[in-house]
């Protein structure tokens, strides 16, 4: 038998004994979940960095073999790369196999962070400081100012240039919204502002109309058009409010307004839905809601930055996204079904597409799918900017489809996936003050350990079927909520200052 098949059985048999325990009554042991998230973290930090290529950088490598500790190279790295997208749902082209990709590790730096404030230990807040630093000095465009990042750029150890993953002069798009931009104006205010800019004049193809792409060009001028998705044109909008509050430059402003008023003129003219995009497969006819609710979450704390009559704009925009979701026929209650997740523009009832699910599933992994608990959390992070009664119901209408659901480790189950879960029972407990959320966020962190750090690895493995350690399947999502579940547990009344990047 290959080794590869034995872990991968290993791990499987190891999931099947601790979900038959749970099925059973009997709970496996409770892990020390601080120790296991300062096992990974030290281990990141003293064999996870770049100490390939001519030059060692203190940046974090986003895959690697969980019995060296090292990148994968020679044949290893050739099986490594041609995995392919069936079994685990992870596009070849959206990894960063050779190097460092911040946005896919975006929680691990959280992570390093909240150990900072748990242990009183400095070490963790200042590698993360500077990994950071490192990488938005060196990887900046001088061309864009954009960085190697997102969804299908990053930066190789080896070459010491970007990695080449999507388009010849390199695709810059976000992978997730950039929720450090506090922290990276300290650390470094020029390359931010500079990309800042870079996204004005590189990422949006029409100053007047507001067209964009999510797609641009990394190397040279390359905006594309008509794929204005919302979630996207959100991080951007985000992007400059962060950017104008530390420079004030009024040319960001002329950014946001434009944005805002290029997503209000393509509203349908009859339901006032917006569209995911106006590109020639959907023609304006397919809405993703969570797209929609995620612009306006960025809607509604970049108004906090800037000018009252812009704030007033970007806050009735956000208001408008908001009447459509909370109007959509989502149903939590009856099997199979859940949030809606593709929408007919002109009728706000479904978008069939061939082979796609309408609804999201209780688990899933691979692109494009989505869980109840992705969608629960942007709805609470709706709910606490709004005080909406309706986003609050969505929410716990949600979480309480896990008080009783097992993860499913039938199909290559993510990490980020169960600590998503987590971090939802978490969050409904905050809320409630219910100890039964509580206790089914230590279920779950009970199950975790043993199915994810399956070995004496100190990394996490990438999913159930795959025993390597990779960011892009979140481990560093699962690391951060087992640490805000040791804090529930031993001291509540810290505040670690989480926040929600999974959207």
């Amino acid at each position: 038998m290959h080794r590869r098949e034995a872990l991968r059985r290993a791990a499987a048999a190891a999931a099947a004994i601790a979900l038959a325990a749970a099925a059973l009554g009997a709970e496996p042991k409770r892990p020390d979940y601080l120790a296991v998230v300062q096992r990974y973290a030290d281990a990141m930090i003293r064999h996870g960095r770049d100490v390939y290529g001519d030059e060692r950088t203190p940046m974090f490598a986003t895959t690697l073999d969980r019995r060296t500790l090292r990148l994968f190279e020679g044949e290893a790295l050739k099986k490594i790369k041609g995995i392919g997208r069936g079994g685990w749902g992870i596009r070849p082209h959206d990894r960063s196999v050779e190097g460092a990709n911040p946005m896919h590790h975006q929680n691990l730096y959280q992570a390093l962070y909240a150990l900072t404030r748990i242990t009183g230990k400095r070490s963790y807040e200042t590698e993360a400081d500077a990994a950071l630093t490192c990488f938005f000095k060196r990887c900046q465009s001088p061309a864009t100012g954009l960085f190697a990042w997102g969804e299908h750029l990053g930066w190789n150890f080896l070459a010491e240039s970007r990695i080449q993953q999507h388009g010849s002069a390199g695709t810059h798009e976000f992978y997730r919204p950039w929720v450090l931009w506090e922290r990276c104006f300290r650390l470094a205010p020029e390359a931010c502002a500079k990309f800042a800019m870079g996204l004005w004049n590189h990422q949006i193809a029409d100053h007047k109309t507001g067209d964009f792409s999510r797609h641009a060009a990394y190397d040279r001028h390359g905006p594309g058009r008509s794929s204005q998705y919302p979630r996207h044109g959100g991080f951007y909008i985000a992007t400059w409010a962060a950017a104008y509050e530390h420079t004030k430059n009024p040319e960001l402003l002329k950014a946001i307004e434009c944005l805002v008023a290029g997503f209000e003129a393509r509203r349908n003219p009859t339901t006032g839905a917006l569209p995911a995009e106006t590109a020639s497969r959907s023609k304006g006819k397919l809405m993703w809601p969570s797209s929609n609710l995620s612009l306006a979450i960025d809607l509604w704390s970049g108004a906090e930055a800037v000018p009252d009559a812009l704030a007033a704009k970007m806050r009735a925009c956000a208001r408008r996204c908001d009447a459509i979701f909370l109007k959509l026929a989502h149903d939590l209650d009856t099997p199979g079904k859940g949030f809606m997740k593709s929408v007919n523009t002109d009728t706000l009832g479904p978008y069939e597409r061939r082979g796609k699910s309408i609804y999201t599933h209780v688990w899933a992994t691979g692109y494009g799918d989505a869980t109840h608990a992705d969608y629960a959390l942007m709805c609470l992070d709706r709910y606490q900017q709004l005080k909406l009664a309706a986003y609050r119901k969505l929410f716990l209408d949600a979480a309480a489809q896990y008080l009783a659901a097992e993860p499913n480790t039938k199909i290559a189950l993510h990490p980020g996936v169960v600590g998503q879960v987590i971090g939802v029972m978490l969050r409904a407990w905050r809320l409630t003050g219910e100890k039964r959320y509580l206790d089914r966020a230590d279920h779950f962190g009970r199950l975790a350990v043993p199915i994810f750090w399956d070995t004496p690895s100190p990394l996490p493995r990438a999913t159930t079927r795959h025993d390597h350690y990779e960011a892009i399947t979140r481990a560093d999502t699962l690391a951060l909520y087992l640490l805000d579940l040791w804090v529930a547990q031993n001291k509540p009344k810290l505040n670690l200052g989480l926040m929600n990047c999974e959207r």
